[in-house]
């Protein structure tokens, strides 16, 4: 897979663009009376001042973070602070905080921020030349030599202003380390989902470069790192994520990568809520069968870093089940409602047609005429009028000596 890097141009920022370079030695004075009288200015802005870079527009500017705001607000910062933390991806903008504000690095005025940010702008690019696509998505992944020039521009960036170093030895491409140790790479890559195949890319980058347990190799000898190097905090593996996608696409060859959630949906009767456990168990190689037979790759149904395919069944007829639960008490609730609402409807009609059974004259209220504006039969309207037609007749009925 090859991607074209964009060109890094400088975006050379103006006056109006950022705070006022505070004052140094009104601020040490202050310092120096103990805190005593108004605190000048910017007496306490701190490293306020950046180098940024837009990984996909190739845009590169220097940066000034407004001291007068907390730093906690949202948007105090240009982006992502670097930082290769290999497995995570390539944040769409990094930024590298500028130590200055001390006696060695002054903080740099508009004009003194544009030079620096054209002074490491190959730096720059030699990042953005050689960023890693990772295979299926829109994201990129860091390479050694992509890691060691945004490395160099944190040595440009310090109060030393240190020169850049050049590719680190210690910064190994898992590429080559999976050649000469192909153990390090877990089969169930191949059909494991993407965030399976994420966790995994952290995993390899956690275990460092010495050797680990039973089968992890020790990196560091093989590739005469130094131990002061192999112990550093980035040191490590780099570009896990970006080659376990192309690793899972080469062991497809060519086949189309499907995850099992998205198959299960074309197939709803491959597991539904009458499915037994014992087709549940056995559901990883019927699935792959009938994956094979469409000619694509079931993502998700191997063994999963202690998540098994058949978890995943039983998850999936669970969850079929709860859903006939839930309309089962949805409906049980539609059906009280339903009741409440005939209930009171019946009272209704009931005390509309008592008072109609008293009229006299017009409109018209006879049983027939009741029962088809109450939607009742006209033996039904009879039935409900005989106990007060023959209410009267009760009382004057004589007593009983």
């Amino acid at each position: 897979m090859t991607r074209k890097a964009p060109t890094v141009t400088v975006r050379e920022i103006t006056e109006a663009e950022v705070p006022p370079v505070p004052d140094k030695e009104a601020a040490r004075a202050w310092f120096a009376r103990n805190g005593a009288g108004e605190m000048p200015l910017g007496a306490d802005a701190g490293h306020y001042q950046h180098i940024v870079l837009n990984t996909r527009t190739g845009e590169l500017a220097f940066h000034c973070s407004d001291y007068r705001r907390s730093n906690k607000e949202e948007g105090y910062y240009p982006g992502h602070l670097f930082a290769p933390s290999h497995w995570q991806g390539v944040p769409e903008v990094l930024y590298w905080v500028i130590d200055s504000g001390v006696d060695e690095r002054p903080y740099h005025d508009v004009a003194e921020g544009n030079a620096f940010a054209h002074e490491v702008t190959p730096l720059a690019q030699t990042l953005l030349d050689h960023l890693v696509p990772v295979p299926g998505t829109e994201d990129l992944d860091w390479s050694a030599v992509a890691a060691s020039a945004g490395l160099d521009i944190s040595r440009a960036c310090g109060r030393d202003r240190l020169g850049p170093e050049g590719r680190r030895p210690w910064l190994v491409e898992v590429s080559d380390a999976a050649r000469h140790f192909p153990q390090i790479v877990q089969d169930y890559v191949a059909t494991g989902r993407n965030a399976t195949v994420d966790n995994e890319a952290e995993h390899m980058v956690r275990m460092g470069l010495r050797r680990q347990g039973g089968f992890w190799p020790d990196l560091a000898a093989h590739y005469g790192i130094e131990e002061k190097d192999a112990d550093r905090f980035h040191a490590g593996l780099i570009g896990t994520r970006a080659f376990l996608y192309q690793y899972r696409l080469d062991q497809a060859a060519g086949r189309p990568l499907v995850p099992v959630e998205q198959w299960l949906d074309k197939h709803p009767t491959a597991i539904t809520t009458e499915t037994t456990d014992d087709e549940l168990d056995a559901f990883p190689e019927t699935a792959r069968a009938a994956a094979a037979a469409e000619g694509i790759v079931l993502l998700g149904v191997g063994r999963e870093a202690g998540y098994t395919s058949q978890a995943a069944a039983y998850e999936r007829r669970t969850a079929l089940r709860q859903q006939v639960l839930d309309e089962l008490a949805a409906l049980g609730q539609a059906r009280v409602e339903a009741e409440k609402a005939v209930k009171a409807a019946r009272a209704g009609i009931y005390s509309r047609l008592y008072r109609a059974f008293a009229w006299e004259g017009s409109p018209e209220t006879s049983d027939a005429e009741l029962g088809r504006l109450a939607q009742m039969t006209r033996q039904a309207v009879n039935k409900l009028r005989e106990p007060l037609d023959d209410a009267p007749a009760a009382e004057e009925e004589p007593a009983r000596a």
